[in-house]
């Protein structure tokens, strides 16, 4: 049987025009990741779209939940002079957007990176955010590139660039220090981790305004070090494009 529907899949896509993708839509209806039911273009229903825990009221340079719905900024973020200008990231991780993630990251499903990067692109668009002149997917390091086969971060940044037709620096950024993971690590550890693990080796300047593309954001520890590198290379403004935000229990 798949044997059969990657046959007539091969078949409608050499003919000509674009009719079969409504007749594959007719035939072979996309199924969403999370309950299995018919989707359409893109594999997650509408129901389960709808059910995704979105980020609620949150701060803008971090993306944590604010305490007061009109704080301008989270304490935190008051308190320390962040190299972040600005964090974008439309879902919270907690299931079933782990579930996309960890399937994306370890299964090599890159339908959810698809699915995940679909519902980064409707959140830029829908909240009016800037368009930055670059994304810059933050690294993995070569062994573990190796090990994966893939780089998440990359395939997130690949599909947004594409659809919000914003270039893509993909290697300029580099990660040549093979870091733990960051799981389990305090803050002040994770901090010491990414020290000086990465580099710059792309373009003489990035861009005056760029965005880093990762599939979680958790302390922020990561993208801080990469924005402290970026900085360094001439970039002014420094954005956080990420699907989805780790936030404390308590804070939900």
């Amino acid at each position: 049987m798949s044997q059969l529907m990657s046959t007539l899949q091969n078949f409608l896509k050499k003919q000509p025009g674009n009719w079969w993708h409504t007749a594959l839509d007719l035939l072979l209806p996309t199924r969403c990741l999370l309950c299995g039911l018919p989707s359409g273009a893109i594999c997650i229903c509408t129901a389960c779209k709808k059910d995704l825990p979105w980020t609620g009221v949150h701060c803008p340079q971090c993306g944590l939940p604010l305490n007061t719905p009109g704080d301008q900024i989270c304490g935190s973020c008051i308190k320390n002079a962040a190299r972040i200008t600005h964090t974008v990231c439309p879902l919270q991780y907690c299931f079933p957007v782990d579930r996309l993630v960890q399937s994306l990251k370890f299964k090599r499903q890159l339908a959810a990176g698809r699915v995940l990067s679909h519902l980064l692109c409707e959140w830029v668009v829908s909240h009016n955010c800037d368009h930055p002149d670059a994304l810059v997917p933050v690294p993995l390091h070569s062994l573990r590139m190796f090990r994966r086969g893939f780089n998440q971060s990359v395939e997130l940044a690949a599909y947004t660039g594409k659809v919000l037709d914003v270039p893509l620096l993909t290697g300029a950024l580099r990660r040549h220090r093979n870091t733990r993971a960051q799981s389990g690590l305090s803050r002040k550890l994770r901090r010491k981790n990414v020290r000086g693990a990465f580099y710059w080796h792309g373009p003489a300047r990035p861009g005056r305004h760029v965005a880093l593309v990762d599939d979680v954001m958790t302390t922020g520890t990561t993208v801080n070090e990469c924005a402290r590198i970026l900085k360094m290379a001439g970039a002014k403004r420094i954005d956080v494009w990420v699907a989805a935000r780790a936030v404390p229990a308590g804070s939900r």
